[in-house]
């Protein structure tokens, strides 16, 4: 699908002041060769002009009932992390401080106990989450779809079409239909995640159209027009221990032997649920590339993968045909996962400083480079790349230290965890500062296409909004400002 050639970090055609960043030593170069490509489906979003996160509301306990670790039944302990009405405020802190990109939050743990709880019933909602003045959770989430769009924000759902819980409402009825897959002895198969669906089992026998189409009544999905299913495996994850007593995962495919069904039956049953949700208007986006593919790299069902490790996709599909939030190709951009930030924060202002310096040193770069097409990955033994795009724009991103630093026609836009980048959705007559460490009187150079208005103001940008900001110059395309560690700062029409 590419080419990939053994170089010296030198000039590829057509780029401006290739020598800007270089690295050590033999590297190779992996030339971008679009494949053909043909959406399967309509997607209703661009995902890569878009902020995609999760936000973590509540998990369900277990106590590993299946070889000391795995999951088949919640034993009736849950963790609260968000309520929903925490989640409405970090919504209004994340739109404030993307200076309202759109978005879609997909909400975890929003059904039953929490996460991982009560498939594959997913038809009622997390008493623990709701809003005290509702009756529900349902209603609670309702709310909270309609009420995110004011800040630029569509609010849907994590969900898992493969697992089965033997505490589900609905294992038994799965069970006694035989839509549960097995083993070659015909016994249930055990699973890291309770026991598993049988894709082509359940979409003949019309229960998988039937789940979908009752939780599309209860929640207006379909108004949000996107979904997230989680751990969509085109096997089966089975867990084992080996003969030297360590514990193992194996993959089986077909998911079910004891059926007969093949490979090629499960990815094609999976396709049709994709099909499926998209027949009422609905993008179907996945947990990864990886195993949860249906078919090749041409495939076109998925607009987005949460995590997009494939150097394989980023070098022959374009940004609005692949793209996720945790890239594997960091040269062409990364971005935050909230999710895991606001969980693992400590607090809601930790969450949100850790939030805004991510959103800076990620999503505003990745949101620039998409507007640009890739040319090349250039890569060293250590795992440092440089990436090539067109119109002179080119990244290092540096594994060990996780930095990324990015030039157009070699001026420098972002390094040494310093971000001068403009934020496109909003146009070209804006721009955003970030600095992680802070410095005094440091002059940038504007980007080729860039422009400030001469009666530009500034701002320094919070989850609480927006405060002005005066110790900046603008002398034709420099700008010279002071930012204290952490401070982010929006220039642009006053």
């Amino acid at each position: 699908m590419f080419a990939a050639v053994a170089v010296s970090c030198g000039r590829i055609s057509g780029t401006a002041n290739p020598e800007v960043f270089s690295l050590q030593g033999k590297t190779d170069t992996l030339l971008f060769k679009q494949v053909p490509f043909e959406w399967k489906v309509t997607p209703r979003y661009d995902y890569s002009k878009m902020m995609i996160t999760k936000l973590f509301l509540c998990q369900a306990e277990y106590n590993g009932d299946f070889l000391g670790k795995c999951k088949i039944r919640d034993n009736g302990e849950k963790t609260v992390y968000l309520t929903i009405n925490q989640a409405y405020e970090l919504i209004k802190g994340m739109d404030r401080i993307t200076l309202g990109i759109p978005k879609v939050v997909y909400l975890v743990g929003w059904q039953y106990n929490g996460h991982d709880s009560k498939y594959p019933a997913f038809f009622e909602g997390n008493q623990a989450v709701k809003r005290p003045e509702d009756e529900d959770a349902l209603q609670s989430i309702r709310w909270l779809m309609e009420a995110a769009k004011e800040y630029n924000t569509t609010v849907s759902l994590h969900i898992n079409m493969f697992d089965a819980f033997d505490d589900s409402p609905l294992f038994e009825k799965y069970r006694k239909a035989d839509v549960l897959a097995r083993k070659k002895d015909g016994s249930l198969m055990n699973s890291e995640w309770g026991y598993k669906v049988c894709y082509p089992a359940e979409w003949e026998k019309g229960l998988a159209q039937e789940r979908i189409d009752k939780l599309c009544s209860l929640l207006p999905i379909a108004e949000a027009g996107t979904i997230h299913i989680d751990a969509f495996h085109q096997t089966a994850p089975v867990p084992f221990i080996n003969e030297d007593g360590e514990y193992k995962v194996g993959f089986i495919s077909p998911v079910s032997p004891w059926h007969g069904y093949t490979a090629e039956q499960d990815m094609e049953a999976r396709a049709n649920i994709v099909k499926y949700f998209d027949s009422k208007g609905i993008d179907v986006t996945t947990e990864g590339v990886w195993n949860m593919a249906i078919g090749d790299i041409t495939e076109g069902y998925f607009p987005m993968y949460y995590h997009f490790g494939s150097e394989e996709m980023s070098l022959s599909l374009n940004a609005t045909q692949a793209n996720g939030v945790n890239c594997g190709v960091r040269a062409f951009g990364n971005n935050i996962n909230g999710e895991q930030t606001f969980k693992n924060a400590g607090s809601t202002e930790a969450g949100f400083d850790e939030f805004k310096k991510g959103f800076c040193q990620k999503n505003l770069i990745c949101q620039y480079l998409n507007t640009f097409g890739r040319k090349a990955l250039i890569r060293d033994e250590h795992d440092n790349c440089i990436g090539v795009f067109e119109d002179g724009v080119r990244t290092k991103y540096e594994d060990e230290e996780d930095m990324m630093s990015v030039a157009k026609d070699g001026i420098i836009l972002a390094a040494e965890s310093d971000v001068f980048l403009p934020a496109v959705w909003l146009g070209n007559e804006n721009i955003v500062a970030f600095s992680e460490n802070g410095y005094t009187d440091k002059t940038w150079t504007l980007p080729a296409g860039v422009t400030l208005p001469r009666d530009a103001g500034a701002w320094t940008i919070t989850q609480d909004g927006r405060t002005e900001f005066t110790d900046f110059k603008i002398k034709g395309r420099k700008v010279t400002l002071t930012l204290a560690p952490g401070q982010m700062v929006l220039i642009a029409q006053d």
